[in-house]
């Protein structure tokens, strides 16, 4: 937990919500729900001393494990892992706690920063700090409950709270199922289709005003965590989906099966074609992980590389509508500059 004061926390909240809202991420009456409820959340501690009246209104939710009731107005839900958290922030609602990990998204990494972790290292859910925290509701995929143990995981959560847990398959190429479970999960599907349909209208504009560059230029995805080793990521993955359906046509990924694939440092040849990469990166500002591929000297030697087609794309792993939004903004700036 932060131990930032309460006023600290409402400035650094207020700050990170207005950056959402400018961004059009969120209307005003959104961003005021995700600031009061974030807020709220930064500051109260374990939630050990929370009333709760859950609703005894109940809908059913479609879930992998069957139909699940859920309340009609849930107030402390926990998202177990980041799409689902995400797709709540995205709808202008709060979760009282989060999964320990979220990948390197800007906004959303500091939006979820003061809530509690109610999960392990290996994404293990914590039963004793969400029962402590007395949700109403859990939702989560089946990468948070684990690949072995789901059911017997399942059932231990459902003890604590109506849950509602959603496929997750490799490299999150399902997001928009997962933001669509989220969004039924809180009776806010109409509200998640206007993103839907906000993001493939930004998707095809790009596709037609683009559409000669798109044409002659081949596209891959890369990101690091180290100098090691490197991955590529395909048309199956998140991210590969998002530039898909603005038109991008693949190079060394085009006929890649798997949703990515990990290089050794010493294989930056297999991007000998490719025009215009676009790299994973920390922030707008900050390069960050990008630096373990943009500094290799084989990386360097590409075309790509020595043709200004190299851009840092922050928002690499899309997992809602608003961070594919933001995806496109990075992959449409990249067009620009080789146009």
């Amino acid at each position: 937990m932060s131990t930032l004061s309460t006023l600290d926390i409402d400035a650094e909240f207020a700050r990170i919500v207005d950056e959402l809202t400018r961004r059009g991420f969120l209307t005003g009456a959104a961003g005021a729900a995700v600031l009061v409820g974030l807020a709220g959340c930064g500051s109260s501690g374990s939630g050990g001393s929370h009333t709760s009246s859950l609703s005894t209104r109940k809908r059913t939710v479609k879930t992998v494990y069957g139909d699940v009731e859920v309340p009609t107005d849930p107030k402390r839900i926990v998202a177990l892992y980041f799409p689902e958290a995400m797709a709540l922030a995205d709808l202008g609602i709060a979760p009282v706690a989060v999964g320990g990990y979220f990948p390197p998204l800007p906004t959303y990494t500091k939006l979820f920063k003061g809530l509690p972790a109610v999960t392990d290292n290996n994404n293990v859910p914590d039963l004793e700090k969400i029962a402590a925290l007395k949700p109403d509701l859990i939702v989560g995929d089946t990468f948070s409950v684990g690949a072995s143990d789901n059911r017997k995981r399942y059932q231990q959560l459902s003890a604590i709270a109506p849950t509602a847990i959603f496929e997750w398959t490799t490299a999150g190429g399902n997001w928009q199922a997962e933001a669509a479970g989220a969004a039924a999960a809180v009776g806010e599907t109409a509200q998640m289709n206007s993103l839907r349909a906000a993001y493939l209208a930004h998707a095809e504009k790009i596709k037609s005003t683009y559409a000669h560059v798109l044409a002659t230029h081949m596209v891959d995805l890369v990101s690091a965590n180290d100098a090691t080793n490197w991955v590529l990521y395909g048309p199956t993955s998140s991210v590969g989906k998002v530039l898909a359906a603005a038109g991008a046509r693949f190079g060394a990924a085009r006929d890649q099966k798997d949703a990515f694939v990990q290089y050794s440092a010493e294989k930056y040849d297999v991007l000998n074609h490719t025009d215009l990469v676009l790299v994973a990166s920390t922030g707008p500002n900050d390069p960050g992980i990008a630096k373990n591929v943009t500094s290799s000297p084989l990386f360097a030697r590409l075309p790509a590389a020595k043709n200004d087609g190299v851009f840092t794309a922050p928002w690499f792993f899309p997992a809602s509508y608003q961070v594919a939004h933001a995806l496109l903004d990075d992959f449409e700036h990249a067009l620009e500059k080789v146009n």
